[in-house]
């Protein structure tokens, strides 16, 4: 090594200081820019319409709708509602989400068409799970849908099962359909007839084994199934709509039994059309009756030819959908609750809801899946050439879809508000009629018009020879109305010259100015004219347009409360979960919380210790965390941590099925509630007359009690549980005792009527 590299100075390879060198990247500064731009130009347009916004306008919030935002747009005006696109700063009357509640969980104000965590609720493990505790209560209520295995926890038991109908002969071999527990629009289904088949997800998630239903009614030899759309308006108290028609979906392959050879046609098996679309036998018909996806009302007309009751039909797909919704309304309430706590906001949600239900060969319908978020796109593909996919209108989607939104909307908003977008609508009809009339003859129109659309069109000129980099803002619009006025004024001659007058005027009015005197005039028409508003409403209401009957029907309350009501018993099970939640807003309990339950329901006077306590916690912990390994990882916030509400809803069946013995599960969790609720309105000072609250004091010996403390515990709850065992009889015969302990202050209660007293009791005092 060279002299000249050992003395060389390695100062000179230091990094520089950052204040001596900045590194700057241009590409991202004109992002950075452009993105400060367009959040500035939403603003202004924000402000411009909030300005001259009336205050009982319908607003509707469309930034987050996506898909769903075409139909969702007919609907804003056709109803004469007002549209922001891109959100407002304050709350509106409607946020339309495509997804889920969770895309804005910070709304303050307004609906939302999303429930909190329905896209959870709605899973298929969740689902089916939430049904299978129903069928233990109401086995009779509870057989519209196959059995369901979850993997990959319940595969020994799955297997069993296959090996005993494999020994038993069974003929025709079941089939079985795997299902992903997150999955859609078919992805990741397919159909075995061996346990070995089933495939385990590599990245550790679920999936439900159900029977396949293989007996099946066809229409022209094709497969087919319902998609029934619900409003669920409200679950406290619960408001449930059906929409009187859906959507029919066909398999696009003539159906035929389950073999080894056919497993894999999935064009036959599955019913989806996001799958079947793809196939070349897909049939395109704009007609309601015909094609690969069709109405449920021309179905039920088909059934009603082949001499079946396809009114029945409806009505049996109605009351599944009500028991479904009850199924699931515990858990709804526990995720409302923990996003949505009560009298913190003026929130409030509803959603559509999608049911998947197909017909056995006997017209029993049966429940396959509910999605939480139907598609409401009334566009279909159509391949124009090979490898180019168009969107085209879809007449079937639309005539489904877009009453149902429109008729969703009407049901959710104020009905002051939704009076004064129709006479808002009327007067604009009105003054548009009054414009075209005043332009026909050449006189000045009575009010400026007021589009209902407003375009706006500029042009940033930046100059960049300047060193400022000067900007401009050029208005075509304005500057095209000049020009074509000027070319008006030299072709016209001077007859028209008031013609011209009212549209220069016209043109050179801006778009807020319009709006303030359409407001206006409609503000004075409430005043002067409020009788001929009266008399067009009422002539509305003769008219075709209001005599359209609504697409949704009620069922709940109105149709089968009476019939439904005793299946609502697991919402009092829900209520005894949230009064043990210990932090606000989880959705699982805790240790502390379980033992909460258990010590203020005193399940300790039916011979519950607090070992026992303990360890069936644990229990029921491992158990719904092996079952749910995706929503219950270490990584996971600490509100999934604990117990779920189904593991506690398991909880209490063992307990009432130790303590609270009756024939049937549902007498003894009866009695387990009952039991509960009880000990829960009581204060903890508040005891029974036949167990006096008693206190034993033994002297203490300073001396002493080091050396015999364990000796005093154990002979103070002798001597406690020997009193309490005799004043049973005696406090009841004879008084004196009663006056006597009170007067020594060993006994302080408030005598109650008993309704319900334990044959075993032991009292510990904490």
């Amino acid at each position: 090594m060279s002299m000249h590299t050992k003395n060389f100075n390695m100062d000179s390879f230091k990094k520089p200081e950052p204040n001596n060198f900045k590194l700057t990247d241009f590409r991202r500064d004109l992002h950075n820019r452009h993105k400060r731009e367009v959040h500035m130009r939403k603003e202004r347009l924000r402000a411009v319409e909030t300005r001259f916004l009336a205050k009982q306008m319908i607003t509707v919030d469309t930034s987050r709708a996506r898909s769903n935002c075409d139909v969702v747009r007919m609907c804003i005006k056709e109803l004469g509602m007002k549209e922001f696109p891109f959100g407002r700063k304050e709350h509106c009357d409607i946020h339309w989400h495509a997804v889920s509640y969770e895309e804005n969980p910070d709304l303050y104000g307004g609906k939302v068409n999303k429930f909190p965590g329905m896209t959870d609720i709605c899973s298929k493990m969740m689902l089916f799970r939430s049904l299978d505790q129903m069928r233990e209560l109401f086995p009779s209520d509870y057989d519209f849908y196959p059995r369901t295995w979850y993997m990959p926890t319940q595969f020994h038991e799955f297997s069993c099962e296959v090996r005993k109908l494999t020994e038993k002969k069974v003929k025709p071999r079941p089939t079985y359909i795997v299902k992903p527990d997150s999955g859609a629009q078919g992805d990741g289904i397919y159909l075995i007839r061996d346990p070995v088949d089933y495939t385990p997800s590599p990245n550790g998630k679920c999936h439900v084994v159900q029977e396949y239903l293989s007996h099946v009614y066809l229409i022209d030899r094709y497969k087919f199934d319902l998609r029934v759309y619900v409003v669920l308006k409200s679950i406290e108290p619960l408001d449930i709509h059906i929409c009187k028609d859906g959507l029919a979906r066909f398999s696009t392959l003539p159906y035929e039994t389950p073999t080894y050879k056919n497993l894999h046609e999935s064009f036959m098996h599955l019913t989806n059309y996001s799958l079947n679309k793809r196939s070349t036998t897909f049939n395109r018909s704009e007609r309601s009756d015909e094609g690969s996806k069709r109405t449920i009302s021309s179905v039920l007309r088909k059934i009603n030819l082949n001499g079946k009751d396809g009114d029945q039909v409806w009505k049996t797909i109605e009351r599944i959908v009500c028991k479904t919704v009850i199924a699931m309304l515990p858990t709804m309430r526990i995720e409302y609750q923990a996003n949505i706590p009560p009298g913190k906001t003026k929130l409030s949600c509803f959603q559509i809801l999608g049911f998947d239900i197909i017909l056995m060969d006997d017209l029993k319908p049966m429940l396959l899946e509910v999605n939480s978020g139907p598609s409401l796109s009334i566009e279909c593909e159509q391949e124009v050439a090979p490898g180019i996919v168009e969107y085209v209108a879809s007449p079937t989607d639309e005539e489904i879809k877009r009453p149902l939104v429109r008729d969703t909307m009407m049901l959710v908003v104020p009905k002051e508000k939704l009076k004064y977008c129709r006479r808002r609508k009327r007067r604009l009809k009105r003054l548009q009629q009054e414009q075209r009339e005043s332009c026909r003859s050449g006189k000045r129109p009575r009010f400026k018009s007021e589009p209902l659309q407003r375009q706006r069109t500029h042009i940033l000129i930046i100059n960049a020879d300047e060193p400022d980099a000067s900007k401009r803002e050029i208005d075509v619009t304005k500057q095209m109305s000049e020009m074509h006025l000027d070319h008006y004024n030299d072709s016209r001659d001077q007859e028209s010259a008031t013609s011209r007058d009212a549209a220069k005027d016209l043109s050179e009015v801006d778009m807020p100015k319009m709006e303030l005197d359409s407001e206006m005039s409609e503000s004075h028409d409430d005043d002067t004219n409020h009788e001929e508003d009266s008399h067009e409403d009422d002539h509305d209401h003769d008219s075709p347009t209001s005599r359209r009957e609504s697409c949704l029907k009620h069922i709940y309350p109105a149709i089968y409360d009476d019939e439904f009501e005793r299946l609502r018993l697991l919402e009092r099970v829900a209520e005894l979960f949230r009064f043990c939640l210990g932090v606000r807003g989880s959705l699982r309990i805790g240790p502390t919380g379980f033992r909460t339950f258990a010590r203020k329901c005193r399940l300790n006077r039916r011979g519950m210790t607090n070992a026992s306590i303990d360890i069936m916690y644990i229990d029921m912990q491992r158990k719904f965390d092996h079952m749910n390994p995706e929503r219950t990882s270490e990584n996971k916030p600490k509100k999934t941590v604990g117990l779920c509400f189904q593991g506690f809803l398991s909880s209490c069946l063992e307990i009432a099925r130790r303590k609270f013995y009756a024939p049937t599960k549902l007498e003894m969790l009866e009695n387990l509630l009952d039991y509960c609720e009880v000990n829960i309105c009581q204060r903890d000072d508040d005891m029974p007359p036949t167990l006096p609250r008693l206190q034993y004091r033994p002297k203490q010996s300073s001396s002493s009690y080091g050396q015999s403390s364990t000796f005093r515990r154990k002979m103070s709850r002798d001597i406690r549980e020997e009193t309490i065992e005799d004043l049973l009889d005696k406090t009841q015969k004879n008084s004196e005792i009663e006056a006597f302990l009170r007067q020594g202050r060993r006994m302080n209660y408030v005598p109650k009527p008993v309704l319900d007293q334990p044959t075993f009791m032991s009292y510990n005092s904490e």
